[in-house]
């Protein structure tokens, strides 16, 4: 991870070295600087505060911490833009006390782009600030580093009279966080019986959109995310056993899509039957302008770990939302609003026919087609779906950060939840923020909870901007026993420079 680190950062400097030096090109250099506090009571920083904000604010109650950026931005010709930027953190009171968590090259050609590092991506078409999050590619955990190529938002298709537009992105990465997991799996109580280090990351997603500004608008699509690669260790028997999966070239093209073994079934391994853990949504959209500064979208992300998902054998599972955005000029009381429901309960059934359960025999017996218990972000190699003990996806499945006693896998996954976040403007300066939700949880299939648990948090925040100076102080709170009652006050001041 420091090689890593440190060549991005040699990179990153020659390029603005570069760029500086050639007289008469358009080159940009900017920088940011912020502060941000938040004190309470309780277990944990109230959740509203830490929910999509890519895990820069810490978790744990009463943190800190100092910002410091620097982005960069020069034109190489007419349609070429190379950019870059640096971006570090010092924490007090959190897991991780002094990292970047921002370090990345992009060359950008058009509307297209190639970038390699660590960067925050803003989720495609979710509100990142309203929005509960997306189910496959959120905003709630620190950025995974990787090399990737797409779109800079949607790109219009030639020849369709602008009626087709696409937005794609695929990419190939590796988590960072070996030893978090390591040291999780050794935590004396936590009764993890397994783990995985060295991990790999493949990410796309594919939308088409029809055109946006007509009165009515379609978006369709799909995200889907692997894990694959690395060595795991089970510890289920007594005996710690190590396991590596190749890394090579072919695993990068078998993970491109799920393909299964014709194999399985003599090869007689579970996690072998899908090489890799393979996560997706599937989304579907419609967009109404109901004027031209006023616009309501629906959707629909529905969730898929394997077949049964995408033939929406999971019931009502899936983020059901409605937006509201408002993009007039000038003081808005509402600028936008978003209200989501989110249920994962039914998983395609509590019931898994191949779960290896069963002898052969017996399966042979079974003629219906169970394929269940999806067990959303859980997998028996690869462990949880996060990156630092935070979801990758939608932080409304409490991520196993918030395991007190250290169990590193989701403990509830099965949830049924409402959302809700308004924006908008009081003064010309004055902003305000207002998110809210209520859950309900069940546990898994495997360790169903013995009663239901239910929490409810909230957030009000408002931001004064004046200038390059930003000043913004929340108040948020949880009730409840997903994540007991936590009360936190929140300050944060920013300031935005340029130097060239």
């Amino acid at each position: 991870m420091k090689r890593y680190l440190y060549l991005s950062f040699s990179i990153y400097l020659l390029a603005v070295s570069t760029a500086r030096a050639q007289s008469g090109a358009q080159t940009s250099v900017d920088y940011d600087l912020a502060a941000e506090t938040a004190v309470g009571t309780g277990d944990f920083t109230a959740y509203q505060l830490t929910a999509n904000r890519h895990h820069v604010l810490a978790t744990r109650p009463n943190t800190a911490y100092l910002r410091a950026k620097v982005s960069a931005s020069h034109q190489l010709a007419d349609d070429w833009t190379l950019s870059g930027a640096v971006d570090a953190v010092g924490a007090v009171h959190a897991d991780h006390k002094a990292y970047l968590q921002q370090c990345y090259l992009n060359l950008r050609w058009k509307d297209f782009f190639v970038e390699a590092g660590t960067r925050e991506q803003a989720p495609i078409l979710r509100n990142a600030t309203l929005s509960s999050g997306a189910f496959i590619k959120g905003n709630n955990a620190k950025p995974i580093p990787q090399i990737h190529v797409g779109t800079n938002g949607f790109w219009t298709v030639p020849y369709t009279r602008d009626w087709l537009q696409i937005s794609f992105d695929f990419g190939y990465g590796k988590l960072l966080d070996s030893q978090y997991r390591e040291d999780a799996f050794y935590r004396p109580g936590s009764g993890n019986t397994h783990y995985a280090t060295g991990t790999l990351y493949h990410q796309k997603h594919l939308y088409f959109r029809s055109n946006p500004q007509k009165p009515i608008f379609v978006t369709v699509g799909i995200e889907h995310v692997a894990q694959f690669g690395g060595t795991g260790y089970n510890n289920e028997t007594g005996t710690l056993v190590a396991k590596e999966k190749p890394g090579n070239l072919k695993a990068f093209w078998k993970v491109i899509l799920p393909v299964g073994d014709s194999k399985y079934y003599e090869n007689n391994a579970l996690e072998d039957w899908v090489y890799g853990n393979h996560l997706g949504s599937m989304t579907v959209q419609l967009g109404w302008n109901i004027d031209q500064n006023h616009q309501l979208t629906a959707y629909l992300d529905n969730p898929f770990e394997d077949g049964s998902g995408i033939r929406k054998s999971n019931g009502f599972d899936g983020l059901w939302g409605l937006e509201y955005q408002n993009t007039t000029e000038g003081r808005q009381y509402v600028r936008g609003a978003v209200v989501e429901y989110l249920q994962t309960t039914n998983q395609s059934g509590p019931l898994h026919w191949d779960s290896g359960d069963y002898p052969e025999p017996i399966r042979h017996q079974i003629t219906d087609l169970v394929t269940g218990d999806d067990n959303y972000y859980n997998h028996a190699f690869y462990g949880a779906y996060d990156h630092y003990g935070m979801s990758n996806g939608n932080g409304l499945l409490p991520s196993p950060i918030y395991n007190r006693d250290g169990f590193a896998d989701y403990r509830d996954n099965r949830v049924k939840a409402w959302h809700v976040a308004v924006s908008g403007e009081l003064t010309d300066r004055l902003s305000y923020l207002v998110r809210g939700a209520y859950r309900e949880g069940w546990g898994t299939y495997g360790i169903p909870l013995a009663s239901k648990h239910h929490s409810f948090d909230a957030m009000l925040q408002a931001t004064y901007a004046a200038g390059p100076w930003q000043l913004s102080g929340a108040y948020a709170f949880d009730k409840g026993n997903i994540l007991g009652d936590c009360s936190t006050f929140n300050f944060k001041i920013s300031y935005h420079g340029k130097i060239l």
